[in-house]
C-alpha cells in the first residue's frame, strides 16, 4: 500500500511537473580572443562562460554552434541559435536582424604596426578580419589602404608577422590577447561596445536582465578581471549599467544614420522631415509618460539625437561612403522603432536612482559616446539631456510602471512565452518595472513598436 501510495504521488508531480525549457542555442566564432576560442577541442573565453553560466541560472541546457562571421546575422535569422555571443560588436545592420542586450564589455579600433605611421593618410596594406565589424571600421577610417582579408581571427598576427600586410586592425581586448612583441599600437579610433544578440525578445529581456544582476553583484567584473584584465574589469553598479546601457543605443542609433540617409537619398527623400520627426517625438513622450518619465525631459534627449542624426547624414551625404543598403521603411524604420524603444525603457530605468543621475557629469557622459560618429557638440548636447532626465511630476497622470523583461517586436520572429515561462527573480527587474506583469507588458510592448514603426 505505501509502495502505490507513493507512486501515486510520484506520478502526480510528474503530470504537473513544469515542462522542460529547451536548450538555449548559443552560436559563437571561436577565433575571437579573449572573447571566443576554441582551443584543444573545446571553447572558451568570457562570452562563452557568460554564456554557460546563464544557461545554468536559467535551467537550460547550453548548446554552442559555431558560426563563420560573414554568415551571423544570416545563420541568426535561419533559427542556427538562439543568441549570438562571441565579441559581437553593436552595429546597424545586426540591428535590424535581431536586438543586443546591454553591453558586456568596449574595445575600440587599434592599428598594429611594425612602425608608427598614420593609417588615416598612409597607403598600406591593412590585414582585417572578413566579414567582422572591424573591415566595416577599415572601409570607412581607411580609405586609402588596401584590405588585406583573412576568414579567421587568429591568422591577424600572420600576416603581420609574415610581411604580407603593413599593419592589422584589431581591437584592444584582441591586442591585448596577442601581445605581439615591438608592434607599435595606434588608437583606439572607435568606441565598441560588446552584446549579444537575439531575435526573440522575451529571450533578449530575460538574458538582459540577468546581466544587470550580475554587475550589481559583481560577476561580470569577476569574469572580465579574469579574460579582459584587470584594466577592463571594473565593477558596475545597476545604475551605470543602464546608463551604459542607453549610450549604446544611442551610439547605436546614430550608426544607423548613414544607411538611413543612403535609402533616403535613393527615393528622393528629405533629410529634414519635420513632420515625421514631429510624429516621432509624439510617439515618445507617449511612450515616457507610461513609464513615468517625464515626457519634456524625454523629448530633449530626442531632439539632441536628431539634431546629431541630421547632421550625420548631411555628411554622409557630402563625402559619400560604401554602407549597408537597407529599406527605409521594412528594415531601417522598424530597427530604429525598436532602439528607441529601448532607450526610453533604458532612460527609466536611470530616472528610477534621482540621486545617482543628479552627480553625473555630462562632460564625462559626452566623452563616453563613441567620436567617430557624433562631434563634440552633439555628444555634449546628448549628455546634458541625459543628466536633466526626470520622473513625471506626482500629479501626472500615468498608467502602472512596467516590469522588466518584456519584448520588443521583431518583425517575423516567433514569439516564445514569456520569458521563456521563467519570471527573473526580483532582483533583476528595475525599480522602475515592477507593476505590470510580464505578458501584459509583452502584448503592450509589441504594439507600441508597430507605433513605432509607422511613426519612426
Amino acid at each position: 500500500m505505501r509502495r502505490a501510495a507513493a507512486l501515486a504521488v510520484l506520478a502526480a508531480a510528474c503530470l504537473h511537473a513544469p515542462p522542460a525549457l529547451p536548450p538555449l542555442r548559443v552560436g559563437t566564432s571561436g577565433d575571437y580572443s579573449p572573447f571566443s576560442l576554441a582551443r584543444d577541442g573545446t571553447l572558451e573565453g568570457l562570452d562563452v562562460e557568460v554564456a554557460r553560466r546563464f544557461a545554468r541560472d536559467s535551467g537550460r541546457r547550453l548548446e554552442l554552434v559555431r558560426f563563420r562571421w560573414p554568415e551571423l546575422t544570416r545563420d541568426l535569422a535561419a533559427g542556427r541559435f538562439d543568441l549570438a555571443m562571441g565579441g559581437v560588436t553593436a552595429r546597424p545592420e545586426r540591428a535590424v536582424a535581431g536586438i543586443f542586450t546591454r553591453p558586456v564589455a568596449e574595445a575600440g579600433a587599434v592599428v598594429l604596426a611594425h612602425q608608427r605611421l598614420d593609417p588615416r593618410t598612409s597607403w598600406l596594406r591593412l590585414g582585417v578580419n572578413a566579414g567582422g565589424h572591424l573591415e566595416r571600421v577599415a572601409a570607412r577610417l581607411f580609405p586609402h589602404a588596401l584590405l588585406v582579408r583573412t576568414n579567421d581571427n587568429r591568422a591577424l598576427a600572420d600576416l603581420l608577422a609574415s610581411g604580407a600586410a603593413d599593419a592589422i586592425l584589431t581591437d584592444e581586448a584582441e591586442a591585448d590577447a596577442l601581445a605581439l612583441p615591438g608592434a607599435v599600437r595606434l588608437g583606439p579610433f572607435t568606441r565598441d561596445r560588446k552584446a549579444y544578440l537575439g531575435r526573440d525578445p522575451a529571450l533578449v529581456a530575460e538574458l538582459d536582465a540577468w546581466l544587470r544582476a550580475r554587475e550589481a553583484d559583481g560577476t561580470l567584473a569577476a569574469l572580465r578581471a579574469r579574460w579582459l584584465g584587470a584594466p577592463r574589469a571594473a565593477a558596475r553598479s545597476a545604475f551605470a549599467s543602464d546608463l551604459e546601457a542607453l549610450l549604446a543605443l544611442v551610439d547605436l542609433r546614430l550608426a544607423c544614420m548613414p544607411a538611413v540617409a543612403a535609402a533616403k537619398q535613393k527615393t528622393g527623400r528629405p533629410v529634414e522631415d519635420p513632420e515625421q520627426e514631429a510624429r516621432v517625438l509624439g510617439a515618445v513622450r507617449a511612450r515616457a509618460a507610461e513609464r513615468g518619465l517625464d515626457p519634456a525631459a524625454i523629448e530633449a534627449l530626442f531632439r539632441a539625437q536628431i539634431e546629431a542624426a541630421r547632421a550625420l547624414e548631411r555628411e554622409f551625404l557630402a563625402h559619400p561612403e560604401e554602407v549597408d543598403g537597407l529599406d527605409l521603411e521594412r528594415e531601417a524604420r522598424p530597427a530604429l522603432a525598436r532602439i528607441s524603444e529601448l532607450i526610453v525603457a533604458r532612460a527609466a530605468d536611470l530616472a528610477a536612482d534621482p540621486g545617482a543621475l543628479a552627480s553625473l557629469d555630462p562632460g564625462r557622459v559626452a566623452e563616453a559616446l563613441d567620436g567617430s560618429l557624433t562631434p563634440a557638440p552633439h555628444r555634449l548636447a546628448i549628455a546634458r539631456a541625459i543628466a536633466r532626465l526626470r520622473r513625471a511630476p506626482p500629479h501626472a497622470a500615468r498608467t502602472p510602471a512596467l516590469a522588466a523583461g518584456g519584448r520588443v517586436s521583431v518583425p517575423g520572429t516567433q514569439q516564445r512565452s514569456a520569458l521563456r515561462d521563467v519570471a527573473p527573480p526580483a532582483s533583476v527587474i528595475s525599480v522602475a518595472h515592477r507593476q505590470e506583469s510580464d505578458a501584459a507588458f509583452s502584448q503592450r510592448l509589441s504594439t507600441l513598436s508597430l507605433v513605432f514603426a509607422a511613426k519612426s
